[in-house]
């Protein structure tokens, strides 16, 4: 893949000497001051969640199991300590979970490819600081100063980092869907986009809003003049997480070189009926948003693939202050701006530029206002914790085979109840 590459004059320089351009390596738990007792409780753990059991509202009081399998991580001061694949990837045979024969199932692999649905936000965010650091975005300055299009119906003075801190009162989708056949092409789904009007006066309420970020993606292509994808690229790339990528045209089967190890999400058109995008069932290798699968495959909000192994490097980077090895992504300054709560006067929707703060179902026992993280409709989770220098990552397929079959918060939960036991913390396991 050929990109060419915008001047980000801060972050020309090479990564500081201090320690601080880590690159991610293996070790025990003990070389990293972690109980290694806790972390070897976590996979048994973790792997008992794709047993069919009820779970009660977690399992919708059906006995399922919460998700098909799973991929996770753990490191701390820049060392992996813990790396496991448990059940699979493919399973079912239809939304009602009927399996598939032995030979017809795969196993979840550290290697497996997944949806990351809105984790796609936060690399949406990092291309936006990136524009902050090379002054052609101003967090403060109105989306209609870039868009002037998006500026009417009552929307003039929504910011970008409103965007970011979702306090735009933006609507949470797009009314009527993007991908019903109300509309005849991409652009016209785009304008609708820009010109819908909000549910509430900006900064007066958290509202969730994918629509937020679907418009960040259109600011960044206004002032760079690059696709959006490239933006994202242009440091995902470098740091070489080279299975991450968008399907840029939604690509089926063999086109996209992924496929085949691309974690199946949705019988979508079972489970959501015959208004849902025409493609082969189970949704796989493409988008399993379906606003996102309208726009081409390509948004702000979602449609971005990855391995936990290449996310692992991203949260490694934000640790590092921006940079890994010797690339400088952001400024230490840029990356603080992650990690400033922006929504104090919203307590239980912290959230800094772009990331979810002090949250139980992402974060469990680790919940602070210095841990950052996110969480992804088709069942994926990163969090990210400043003060013990720790992340961790849980990518699962929980909508295979369908989003009705329940949801995996209970596992995102206790993985940080697991890493708060290995940091020695005397914490009661979640509800």
């Amino acid at each position: 893949m050929k990109v060419s590459f915008l001047l980000y004059p801060a972050l020309v320089s090479a990564a500081h000497a201090n320690g601080q351009n880590r690159v991610l390596k293996h070790g025990s738990p003990e070389s990293v001051g972690l109980l290694p007792q806790p972390l070897n409780a976590m996979i048994q753990n973790i792997t008992s969640y794709t047993e069919p059991r009820n779970y009660g509202d977690a399992s919708f009081q059906e006995v399922r199991a919460l998700e098909p399998g799973s991929v996770n991580l753990v490191a701390r001061h820049g060392t992996i300590v813990s790396a496991f694949a448990v059940g699979h990837r493919k399973l079912y045979a239809d939304a009602n979970g009927t399996l598939l024969e032995p030979q017809e199932q795969e196993n979840a692999t550290f290697d497996t490819v997944y949806d990351m649905a809105s984790l796609s936000k936060l690399f949406c965010t990092i291309a936006v600081l990136r524009e902050v650091d090379a002054g052609r975005i101003d967090l403060n300055q109105t989306v209609a100063t870039y868009l002037p299009e998006f500026g009417a119906n009552g929307k003039e003075n929504i910011t970008v980092i409103n965007l970011l801190t979702h306090t735009s009162g933006l609507l949470p989708l797009p009314t009527p869907d993007l991908w019903k056949s109300n509309y005849s092409s991409i652009d016209q789904r785009v304008t609708t986009l820009l010109t819908l009007p909000p549910q509430l006066p900006p900064r007066t309420q958290f509202i969730y809003s994918d629509i937020g970020f679907m418009t960040l993606r259109y600011i960044l292509e206004k002032v760079t003049g690059r696709n959006f994808e490239l933006l994202v690229y242009a440091y995902t790339i470098p740091l070489g997480m080279n299975s991450t990528f968008y399907n840029r045209g939604n690509l089926e089967g063999p086109l996209n070189p992924f496929y085949h190890r691309t974690a199946p999400t949705e019988f979508e058109i079972e489970a959501q009926g015959p208004l849902e995008p025409a493609r082969p069932q189970p949704v796989r290798g493409t988008v399993h948003d379906e606003n996102t699968w309208a726009l081409g495959g390509l948004s702000g909000h979602a449609g971005l693939f990855s391995t936990v192994g290449d996310v692992a490097i991203f949260c490694q980077m934000i640790l590092n202050n921006g940079t890994y090895g010797e690339h400088r992504i952001l400024s230490q300054k840029s990356v603080d701006l992650i990690f400033t709560d922006f929504n104090a006067k919203f307590p239980g929707n912290n959230y800094g530029t772009g990331f979810a703060l002090n949250q139980s179902y992402t974060q469990g026992s680790m919940q602070s206002l210095k841990t950052a993280s996110h969480s992804g409709f088709t069942g994926t989770t990163l969090a990210i914790d400043r003060p013990s220098d720790t992340f961790w990552i849980h990518f699962s397929n929980r909508v295979h085979p369908s989003r009705w079959y329940g949801t995996n918060n209970p596992v995102r939960r206790a993985m940080g109840y697991w890493v708060a036991k290995s940091l020695g913390r005397d914490v009661p396991f979640p509800n």
